[in-house]
Order: structure tokens, then sequence, then C-alpha cells
């Protein structure tokens, strides 16, 4: 993890985001970019072209200046070790221009602010564009919710399916523990106990990662995602990690409205890690 990607709005739900990407940042010692977008509007007439493009300089200098504010605020927040931070303003669509981004300029996280479940405007745009840089990146990325208290992480889950491929996502999550000494626990939940697939899995990861002590916990459910969502609650996660696939485990899950994902446990960020 070398580069940081933490778009913002100036919402407060972006700004808390920031704070999150700005922790990780000191913690691995990698850069952070703040992104703006600025939405290109649709033009039909020469003339609203002209007054498109005026508003569009008075929105990049608005946005220029409250950029520099918020690179000088986080850097006298961590002024004890000095973070590369820097930002940047694209003229594009917000998932457009992560992709970009991400692709090319060599992003190895994206951090961003969601808001749970509620009907306010800032809200719903807020959750409709995690869910479509969820859906469209394929750079890990850690949705913030507005109320989660910036802490360093201290107890992470890890929802598993028992798939081959948990394997190298899991060791992405194990490696980013490791920086704030936090835990880690393989959660799996099913309807039904099945202790010699179980067993099966377990020796499979441990041989897969053997240079670290893996804990596996198994709950019985008849609904996984209530299972999952009683587990965590229950243990106080503070952290949890999916790996994101074509189909299976917690597939119908992130296929449902991200807000709605959030409401459950508000204050919970959530780790995407793509396949």
């Amino acid at each position: 993890m070398n580069k940081i990607l933490c778009p913002t709005d100036f919402s407060r739900a972006a700004t808390n985001a920031v704070e999150y990407a700005a922790l990780i940042a000191e913690k691995t010692g990698a850069s952070l970019t703040i992104l703006h977008v600025l939405h290109l509007p649709m033009l039909d007439t020469t003339e609203a072209a002209m007054a498109a493009g005026d508003v569009l300089s008075d929105h990049r200098r608005q946005a220029t200046d409250k950029l520099h504010a918020l690179v000088q605020f986080v850097s006298e927040k961590h002024q004890n070790k000095p973070l590369q931070i820097d930002y940047l303003i694209r003229e594009s669509l917000l998932t457009d221009a992560i992709q970009e981004l991400t692709r090319h300029q060599g992003y190895t996280l994206v951090v961003m602010g969601t808001t749970g479940g509620s009907n306010t405007l800032e809200e719903i745009l807020m959750g409709s564009n995690t869910e479509a840089v969820i859906q469209n990146v394929k750079t890990p990325v850690l949705a913030v919710p507005l109320k989660s208290t910036l802490a360093e992480f201290q107890h992470i889950v890890f929802a598993s399916d028992y798939q081959p491929e948990d394997a190298a996502a899991l060791q992405e999550v194990l490696q980013f523990a490791h920086l704030f000494g936090a835990q880690v626990e393989i959660v799996h939940v099913s309807t039904e106990e099945n202790t010699a697939k179980a067993r099966e899995y377990q020796h499979k990861l441990r041989q897969a990662l053997p240079d670290y002590q893996l804990q596996f916990q198994e709950v019985v459910h008849p609904d996984e995602v209530t299972g999952m969502k009683d587990y965590l609650t229950r243990r106080n996660a503070d952290l949890l990690a999916i790996l994101k696939k074509r189909r299976g485990f917690f597939h119908h899950l992130l296929s449902q409205s991200f807000s709605e994902q959030l409401t459950y446990q508000s204050k919970l960020p959530l780790l995407i890690i793509h396949e």
C-alpha cells in the first residue's frame, strides 16, 4: 500500500473518511491524495456553454480553496509524523475519475465516506457514489460511515465463504491488521453446521498462510446476513472485510443498496477487496 486516494465532496461524511485515510497513510507511509470531482454540465447551445464555463471556473476556484485548507488542516494534525499529502481536481464523473487514477496512477486503496441509511439528499448521494465505486473500481475500497469515530482498528472480522480465493484477500487483511496490532477473526456463517468442510478449509488456509496465527469462528444461523450482523455486534468488531466475488457468500448483501447494508451498524467501516 503506497498510494491512497480519498474523494471528497466536502460533506461531513467525506471529511470523516479523509481522517481515516490520513491515519492509514501515517501507519503505512503511503502518500495521500484528496480528490474532488467537478461534474460537467449538459450543454445544448454555445451561450449555455459559455455560461457553464464561467460557473465551472468559479466552482474550480472554490474547490481549490477548500482543498488547500483541508490539506493544511490534515497536515497540521499529523505534524509529528508528516504526511505526503496533495490534492487533485478532475472534471468527470466520480467513478470514471477513480477508475482512471487507480488503473494508471498506481493508487492501491480508495477511502470513501458513506452515511448509512437515511433519506437526506446528502446521504442518498454519498451512498450511491460509494456503491458505484465498489461495483466498478477493482482497487480495495474502505467505506467509512459518517458516525464512525476515528480510532486505530483493534478487532477486524473477515467474512469467509470457504473458497480458495479467500487466501489472497485474507493476506491483504492480515497485513493491514498488522499495522494497527489488530486481531483478525475469520468468520463463516451458514444455515447448518458442516464440521468436515470447515476443518478442510481451515487446514488449507493455514497451509497457504503459514506465517500467521489464524483464528476461525463458525456461526450457524438460519439467515446468513442476520447471523453476521449479530456476530459483529456481539463481538464489538470495528472493521468488516469482505471479498467481493461475482457470486457466493454475501453476494446478496453487496447487491443491496449500500446505505441499507450499514443501517445495522452505522459505525462499522467496511473493507471491500475484489476477487
